[in-house]
This record gives C-alpha cells, structure tokens and sequence, in this order.
C-alpha cells in the first residue's frame, strides 16, 4: 500500500475518531450542562423569591393563621354530615305543645344528601362525586304539619336562629277557621360541609333496656307518681324566675336569681333566657348577662321555678323564650305557676338532653 494510500485512511480514521468524540462525548456533555445551567437558572430564581419572602415570614404565618380562623368560622355555621338520625331527632325537637305555640309535624321527607359545592376545586365534579379537601352537601326536608299561628312564626324564627345554616325555600298555610287550626307544607333545605378534620354531631337515641314500662323507666323518664307533681317549688329550685308586668313601676318585667345573684329585663317585649348546662355546671343567660352556678355532686335533678303572672291588659307583652341545651347526666326539671292561661309569658323553646316541664 502506498504511502498516499495510508496517509488517506490515516487521515478518514482521525475523522471518524473526532466525529465520535464530538457526539458521543462533547455533545452530551454540554447537553447535560445547559441542562444544569438552566436548572440552576430555575433554581437560582426560586431562591430569590423565597428569601425575598423570607423578609415578610412572620407576617405570612400571622395571615395564615388569621385565614385559616375565619374559614373555621364560616364553616361551623355547617355541619360536618347530615345523618338521617340527627334530622329525626331534630324534627322531633320543634314539635311543640305550649301554650299558644302549637306546631306538629304529620310527615316529614328526609331528603338525600346532594353534592352542589367542592372548595378547593372550583366546583363540584361532572359526575356528582367528591372532589375537594371540603365538600358541600345539601338535602330537601318537605315538611307537612299544623298547628297555631304563633306555633308557626315560632318555628319559623327558630329555624332563622338555628346553630347551622338552614332555608325556608317555600311555604303554604292553610286555615282551618272552625279548628282554628292553621295548616300546610314548608320545604326546608338543610346544609353540611364535610372533609378536614370536622367531626359529626351525635345523638342518643337509646332507651335503656329491661324497663317494665318504656313510658316510665329508664334514664330521665318520669317517675311514677300518682299526683305527677314536681319537687321544684318556690322554696326548693336551683333558679327563679319571676315574671311580671313590663310596664310597671315596682318591678322589672323579667327577674331572674341563681346562686345569689339577679339578671333583670324591663323591655316590654320577650326575652331569650339561654340555660346551658356541663358537668356540674349550669350557665344561664339573658343577651350579655350570665350567671353560673355549681351543680352539686350527686346530684339528680336542676330545678327551674317559674313565677309568672296574669297579663294586665293588651299592652302587656313581656315573656320569657327558655332555651335549654343539657349535655349532663343531671334531669331538668321546670315548674311553671301562675301563668296567663290564654296567652302564657312563659315558653320553652329548643331543648336537648332530659327536660321536663310540669
């Protein structure tokens, strides 16, 4: 082979090595450092935005905190669920039977649970199904019933004033004049907001077993007695409350004492008394006024006496709305004497745990 010859291929095998090197070495290698450069380019730019909001650290953590306290707070006007139990034992709860305030529930429709919100994620889903860190549920209750007129407007303003959020979507009455009963249909949406950590409410609703009689035995059921009177009186209660004239000169309209101290109301109108009772402890409330009291231990009952009054004439409209939550083991029991037979100041409005009004 002649030395031109070898020169060539000499020459083409430098080519080849050189080519190679360039793609298989070079190449990658400065494909993996503009890949590094922008890396670090991307890097670098987060790491100036995260020092610069270094700078304001504390001010972001105090809104975090202050945000995430006010959507707890819208939240909780929802429950977290709303299990047909629940609906039961809260239709059963504004049944009344008081005086004037008059409202039954024939049937009630427990509707099921629709989803319509998901926060978090702009919507709810196409299919109907969850798909945010909270989801928002709603449910129809049709509600048939009758009653009294101010049985209705009772209800009415109980539902407005309830804990969770509810809506009246329509309502039809009908009046009976030879019953003076009033009648109709009122659809009631109810909401709940479920997800996070939010817990379900719970309800009782068991009876205690081996009683002879269901209507008599059992924990915080009537005793048997023969006169059904009760052991609060005038002399004997763990809170009074006097009831009178509005518009007097002598007195306050509403007079309430427990544990040696008043609240009083003059306001000629009727007055929201909240009796809130934990342990053994009970908390009665009138607007800003309170007063706690210790309940004894042992002990099996809280008395309420009421010492209400005849209205003086038509301009007489003071009263008494008595609201009592009681999450003990200890029975509430009410007495009422004295009241106006034809148009009571005395009405008990929600109640929970065991009360009995004699």
């Amino acid at each position: 082979m002649s030395q031109s010859n070898i020169r060539i291929i000499l020459i083409i095998l430098a080519a080849l090595v050189l080519g190679g090197v360039y793609l298989y070495v070079y190449k990658p290698n400065m494909d993996d450092k503009n890949s590094l450069d922008s890396e670090i380019s991307t890097l670098q730019a987060k790491y100036d935005d995260l020092k610069a909001k270094e700078v304001h650290r504390d001010e972001y953590i105090a809104l975090t905190k202050e945000y995430n306290e006010k959507f707890d707070d819208a939240i909780a006007i929802f429950p977290a669920t709303l299990d047909q139990e629940i609906s039961v034992m809260f239709m059963k709860g504004v049944e009344k039977d008081q005086g004037n305030l008059k409202f039954d529930i024939n049937s009630v429709g427990l509707g099921k649970e629709e989803l319509f919100y998901s926060l978090g994620s702009g919507g709810a889903s196409a299919d109907g199904t969850a798909s945010g860190a909270y989801d928002c549920y709603k449910a129809a209750f049709p509600i048939s019933y009758n009653g009294s007129y101010e049985g209705i407007k009772d209800f009415v303003d109980y539902i407005m004033a309830y804990k969770y959020r509810m809506n009246i979507t329509s309502a039809s009455i009908a009046y009976d004049a030879s019953a003076d009963v009033y009648s109709g249909v009122i659809n009631l949406n109810a909401y709940c907001v479920t997800g996070g950590d939010r817990q379900a409410d719970t309800v009782t609703t068991d009876v205690q077993n081996g009683v002879s009689n269901i209507f008599l035995g059992g924990s915080g059921a009537a005793t048997p007695s023969s006169s059904g009177a009760s052991t609060v009186s005038a002399s004997s209660n763990d809170v009074k409350i006097t009831l009178n004239n509005a518009n007097g000169d002598s007195n306050a309209g509403v007079v309430i004492s427990a544990g040696g101290s008043n609240i009083t109301y003059s306001d000629n109108d009727v007055a929201t008394v909240d009796v809130k009772i934990e342990g053994n402890t009970a908390t009665i409330s009138l607007g800003s006024d309170e007063i706690t009291v210790d309940i004894a231990d042992g002990a099996s009952s809280f008395g309420i006496y009421v010492n209400s009054s005849a209205r003086v004439d038509s301009d007489d409209t003071n009263g008494v709305k008595l609201n009592v939550s009681n999450s003990s083991d200890v029975a509430v029991d009410i007495k009422v004497d004295g009241d106006d037979s034809s148009s009571p100041r005395f009405t008990v409005g929600s109640k929970s745990g065991t009360v009995r009004v004699n």
